[in-house]
């Protein structure tokens, strides 16, 4: 009996994504894709595959040369997919959508990357302070507690990360979670990203097909830092500007983890934890939200 595979099931169609771009898109064998809830390291992820391609540290900017958002709600979808068919050199694909909403091919690689879903809340509430777009304004009103209800207790775009709630963050999830037991479906989480990312830039470079011991990764890693991922974005800012974010060097924010730490009440971290127990098994709980150690 043939082995089930994922299959593209689900149209969605809000401001943030749009994958009816898959339809026209043609895979490459060698195509890796990275594909996340946003704020969860997923430009990180970029530039560390395509360091790895390259063979070199790459800035955000450098980066955006070879790996582009496919899917992408608010940009034209063609001309990124036409960009992604000239591209000669080994390609790195963005998507935010769950994984029943894109193409998957068995020769292709997914690295789908996680983080604290509270982490994630309060990265993207100042990541839309810093987008000249408007549709996630609703989804942070003025009173941090309001917005973390929301999050909490909606549920919309049927899993979509449009309106970045909980649901959908937990949605994707188990959407890769499902076929991690394939061998090119891959999870990664944001903190065993920060705590080892010598080991984890080793690991997607093993997946992606490349020696973990070769010489040239120390320069990725190095590159890969944190630190020298937000300075070279600030020298970046320096000389290019963004349609979207006028203040591209604010594009990496703190880095940190416990952002709700001083804004939530007891009470809320109660109820997130109540909702966590709602929405996955409580042997999934734990790497979602601390990743491998499964603890703060």
């Amino acid at each position: 009996m043939a082995q089930a595979l994922p299959t593209r099931s689900v149209v969605y169609e809000g401001p943030m994504n749009n994958t009816t771009i898959w339809e026209r898109f043609t895979l490459r064998p060698d195509d890796i894709f990275v594909v996340t809830p946003p704020k969860c390291g997923t430009t990180w992820t970029q530039i560390i595959v395509t360091s790895i391609i390259q063979g070199r540290s790459l800035s955000s900017d450098q980066m955006d040369e070879y790996s582009r958002w496919l899917d992408c709600g608010f940009r034209e979808r063609d001309q990124i997919a036409s960009f992604l068919d000239g591209l000669s050199v080994r390609r790195c694909i963005k998507s935010h959508s769950p994984l029943d909403g894109i193409t998957y091919d068995p020769r292709c690689t997914y690295f789908a990357v996680y983080r604290h879903p509270i982490d994630v809340h309060f990265s993207m509430r100042r990541h839309n302070d810093n987008m000249t777009l408007d549709f996630l304004d609703p989804r942070f009103p003025d009173d941090i507690h309001e917005a973390f209800r929301m999050f909490l207790e909606d549920e919309l775009y049927n899993g979509a990360t449009d309106a970045m709630d909980l649901r959908s963050i937990v949605y994707h999830y188990q959407s890769f979670k499902k076929w991690e037991h394939l061998p090119n479906v891959h999870l990664l989480h944001y903190a065993d990203m920060k705590a080892d990312l010598d080991g984890q830039v080793r690991r997607i470079a093993e997946i992606m097909g490349y020696d973990r011991k070769d010489p040239l990764l120390d320069e990725v890693i190095n590159g890969s830092t944190f630190a020298s991922v937000k300075a070279k974005a600030i020298e970046d800012a320096k000389t290019n500007s963004s349609e979207f974010f006028p203040h591209p060097d604010r594009f990496f924010d703190s880095g940190t983890s416990n952002k709700w730490v001083g804004k939530l009440t007891d009470e809320e971290i109660a109820a997130f934890d109540e909702r966590m127990k709602e929405l996955l098994p409580e042997d999934q709980v734990a790497w979602l939200l601390w990743g491998s150690k499964g603890r703060p």
